[in-house]
């Protein structure tokens, strides 16, 4: 042995500095020993049992299989028959055993006994040593629970190591992707599962996240054995080691492949609903003009018609007759070209084409103005009911808009409360916000109808004896939408609307 001078070599080789290092190495490696002479019956302990046991100096070591908490039923026994089979073959043999502390706590360890023989080979004693594999068991035992979950969910599990080649996968990676598990071990997954059609991007994104975070979720085109597309929710989270190195990635994967198949039909049918909706407009804005034209014509001609009868000396039946029917025909023009214009104002809507014209002004004063000059168009020549229970704000709106929106909600409070009690128009002022809320009287909408109230052309049930082309409603919420307010109906077969609109200021 090289030694420096000065050096005490018989103080290191002493029996007490043995002893010293011996436990020093036992208590690092977690490693103890005991020693059972025949003879005596008497055991002995190294210092890393009594730390083990967690029992002070004085504990009675021929007592741990007697009267002690730490073997418990299969335990004892097999501690018991390891001993009498060393004792019996005179050779050595080890198990593991799980020990129960005091407060429940479970601790592992792996016992080797070896026999201690004479020279005329007589069993003299035993020989035992004690290893901690508690922290060993811990993380096999967390491992055989993971492992247990991962085989019974339907996703796909894949453990790697740290350079990212496979070492475990579960059952369902073989079920989907199609892979046995000695066909993958040992390979970087990205080498066969990755295909012509794999984002680039997506691939860059993987490693750009997991360098810098450790983590990565989203989506990937990935392919199986038999070169089948399938779309990947991946789940991957690098795991480290308690001095914070690398040691695994963990991928859970989900098949998403018909989730993927649905999103890409239902984008198709947007496309295709798009196409038709600008198809549809472009239809109508044409058909919308080119009857304006001859709408135009009809009227004048009445018009012309009309002054010509004054002065052809026609008898005064045919006059009446003739007036008549031109009322007839000068309202149903009217109708019609109201109803091109409708759908011209739909047209310019859905195609953005409608600009607001905003100007500050009273809301009061504007209230005041409409309700003025919008009374029951024919018939009993009724008034609104009005309230204006707010304060009086400037805001900034589109005036002839709004005109066109609550005339449109007004004729129709009157329209279909014929014969009964004046609607009512009521302003109202909170969080911020004008309401403006129209009531009438009148038949009501039943409930079934009311959720397509604001759709095109759609007429209520009990409203189809009512001119009108279903039209208003929608262009009214569409507008009111443009100021950035809403618009909603509250009503009962037989009593009445409710009509409120929500304007913010």
């Amino acid at each position: 042995m090289n030694y420096r001078p000065h050096f005490n070599l018989a103080a290191f080789d002493s029996l007490e500095s043995q002893q010293k290092r011996l436990a020093l190495l036992g208590k690092t490696a977690q490693i103890g020993e005991w020693s059972y002479v025949t003879a005596t019956n008497f055991t002995v302990w190294s210092d890393y049992l009594y730390d083990f046991y967690e029992v002070d100096k004085h504990f009675e070591c021929s007592d741990l299989l007697q009267n002690t908490h730490f073997y418990q039923g299969s335990e004892k026994e097999k501690m018991q028959a390891l001993i009498a089979h060393v004792t019996a073959t005179k050779t050595e043999h080890s198990d593991d055993f799980m020990i129960v502390m005091a407060d429940g706590r479970i601790k592992w360890h792996t016992t080797t006994i070896h026999p201690v023989l004479d020279a005329r080979g007589n069993l003299t004693g035993l020989y035992g040593i004690l290893q901690n594999i508690t922290a060993r068991k811990q993380s096999e035992l967390e491992l055989q629970r993971m492992a247990y979950v991962a085989e019974k969910t339907n996703g796909i599990v894949m453990i790697t190591d740290s350079e990212k080649r496979i070492i475990w996968i579960n059952h369902s990676f073989e079920q989907i992707l199609g892979y046995r598990p000695e066909e993958v071990i040992g390979l970087d997954p990205a080498a066969f599962l990755q295909g012509p059609e794999t984002s680039v991007e997506t691939i860059r994104e993987i490693a750009r996240s997991l360098r810098g975070s450790g983590t990565f979720s989203g989506e990937i085109l990935n392919y199986t054995k038999s070169g089948e597309k399938i779309w990947l929710y991946l789940n991957i989270a690098a795991v480290y080691d308690d001095t914070g190195k690398l040691i695994n990635y963990v991928a859970v994967e989900n098949d998403i492949t018909l989730i993927k198949m649905a999103e890409h039909r239902l984008q198709k049918a947007i496309e295709k609903e798009r196409e038709l909706n600008r198809f549809k407009t472009q239809f109508v804005n044409l058909a919308s003009h080119q009857f304006r034209t001859p709408l135009a014509t009809i009227r004048s001609s009445i018009d012309v018609l009309d002054l010509k009868m004054e002065s052809a000396g026609v008898n005064a039946a045919f006059v009446d007759l003739f007036r008549r029917h031109k009322a007839i025909m000068t309202e149903e023009t009217v109708r019609m070209t109201e109803l091109m214009e409708n759908i011209l104002d739909i047209g310019r809507i859905d195609e953005g084409k409608i600009e607001l014209s905003k100007k500050q002004c009273s809301f009061k004063q504007f209230m005041e103005g409409f309700v003025e000059s919008n009374p029951e168009p024919a018939g009993q020549q009724r008034k609104l009911v009005y309230r204006f229970d707010a304060p009086d704000r400037i805001i900034d709106m589109d005036e002839i808009l709004m005109r066109n929106v609550l005339r449109n909600i007004v004729s129709n409070a009157f329209k279909y409360s014929e014969g009964k009690q004046a609607p009512e128009l009521t302003v109202t002022f909170r969080d911020n916000a004008y309401f403006i809320a129209v009531k009438d009287y009148g038949i009501g909408i039943p409930e079934k109808d009311q959720p397509f109230l604001f759709q095109s052309f759609f007429r209520a049930s009990n409203a189809k004896v009512f001119p009108g082309s279903g039209l208003g409603l929608m262009i009214a919420k569409k507008l009111i939408m443009l100021h950035g307010g809403d618009i909603h109906c509250e009503s009962t077969i037989g009593n009445g609307c409710l009509i409120t609109i929500q304007l913010s200021i």
